[in-house]
């Protein structure tokens, strides 16, 4: 290898290495526009400045920070899973670098591009690839916790970088067994760290899902009640249309007959209360929530065409519309003028954003903490419950969620881009 190639090779070997496993990492996170010419662009600015620094400290921190800019700039991910999936690629690399220098006892030069080499490093790139990479996202997102995630994992991969740092300049010259017990216990943490990483997001997701079916079990015990109130309630009417359609018999006059007939005509409103909006999940929601605002004198108007929502999980498309229902009706039924009681839901689309809007009157002076209205209720243990699970909803897909407060009216909007 001539005097630069050698020199290239030198600065730019752990970029290389670091830029490969943030790709193996970065396949299953969701893609920005023109994902290859950002895949490359990137890559060589990286490779770019790896040749400005010598091997330091401040080299591999600026590397580092380089590589979680290289996955946000290409992947359409929050800041912090770019930084989370640079810290784990630097727990691959630095485990497939032990392993060289474990095997091969070449620490006291730098490594070269040999067989042995690429077959240290193409081995753990694999497997951490099927062990870790494919398992730790979950729709294209890492969703990172701060604290236990990202902390955690840039801790232990520092301590593991301390451990080869002491084998190297300890250990190395005197051929001390200590020397391979800190590189074998580098790549422990570094395997060790990842692996807690995907315990972790599968106990989240176990959880999740066991929290979705308590939280349908209790849906389902509150379609019950409202079906047994919505069938007293049509029993109601059916008494009251006999009476009216016997009085019809009796009744001479033209103009009376005329009355008793507008009154028949708005008591038939109530079984024409199914919606249809392209969506079926949210014809349902939006049936359930007219036939209780009928019952309770509430007007709600809708104006959505529901095909827009179809990219959308059915669970989430309920947990938007329900939560956000059920906090308007909550609301205006606290409202004593009859004109005011009123909710209004609107969804459309505009380029390439989906647009879904409630509103609805409220009584009384709104405070916010945490970005979601303080609870005037005593039992504040759930409060704002149903707003959070609208955001998270929300966010899942890379949309936002506002609340707009006005003249005693309360605007909830929600923006989602539509892939």
């Amino acid at each position: 290898m001539s005097e630069a190639a050698s020199f290239l090779f030198d600065r730019s070997i752990f970029t290389v290495n670091l830029l490969i496993i943030c790709v193996l990492f970065l396949i299953p996170l969701e893609k920005r526009r023109r994902f290859p010419l950002r895949l490359a662009a990137g890559a060589a600015l990286c490779i770019a400045l790896s040749l400005l620094f010598p091997h330091t400290n401040l080299k591999y921190i600026v590397e580092l920070a380089a590589a979680g800019a290289f996955v946000y700039s290409v992947c359409a991910v929050s800041p912090q899973d770019a930084a989370y999936c640079a810290v784990c690629a630097y727990a691959t690399q630095h485990f497939a670098h032990a392993l060289y220098l474990f095997l091969f006892r070449a620490d006291r030069g730098a490594p070269q591009l040999s067989l042995p080499y690429l077959l240290c490093c193409a081995g753990p790139y694999v497997l951490f690839y099927f062990l870790f990479a494919r398992k730790l996202p979950e729709n294209g997102h890492y969703h990172v916790d701060i604290k236990f995630s990202l902390v955690s994992t840039a801790l232990v991969l520092v301590f593991a970088l301390w451990l080869s740092d002491v084998a190297g300049s300890y250990f190395a010259l005197d051929s001390s067994p200590l020397y391979y017990v800190c590189k074998a216990y580098a790549m422990l943490c570094c395997f060790f760290v990842l692996w807690v990483q995907v315990a972790h997001r599968q106990k989240l997701r176990i959880q999740r899902e066991f929290d979705l079916q308590q939280q349908l079990w209790s849906k389902q015990k509150a379609q019950y009640e409202l079906s047994r109130t919505n069938i007293d309630l049509i029993n109601r009417k059916c008494h009251d249309l006999k009476h009216q359609v016997a009085a019809l018999r009796t009744v001479v006059p033209d103009d009376e007959r005329e009355k008793y007939l507008a009154e028949i005509e708005n008591s038939i409103q109530i079984y024409d209360s199914t919606i249809e909006t392209g969506s079926e999940v949210l014809d349902t929601v939006l049936t359930e929530k007219s036939l209780y605002c009928e019952q309770h004198r509430i007007s709600m108007t809708c104006v959505a065409d529901g095909s827009k929502l179809g990219f959308l999980d059915a669970v989430d498309v309920y947990t938007i519309f329900g939560n956000a229902l059920d906090n308007a009706i909550e609301s205006v039924s606290a409202v004593d003028d009859p004109a005011r009681r009123l909710i209004s839901v609107s969804v459309w689309s505009r380029s390439d954003l989906l647009l879904i809007q409630f509103e609805n009157y409220y009584e009384g002076a709104l405070s916010f903490r945490d970005g979601v209205p303080v609870t005037t209720k005593e039992d504040t243990d759930y409060h704002g419950f149903g707003l959070k699970s609208i955001r998270y909803a929300v966010e899942k897909y890379d949309g936002c969620m506002g609340i707009y407060p006005d003249n005693q009216l309360f605007l909830l909007r929600i923006s989602i881009p539509i892939p």
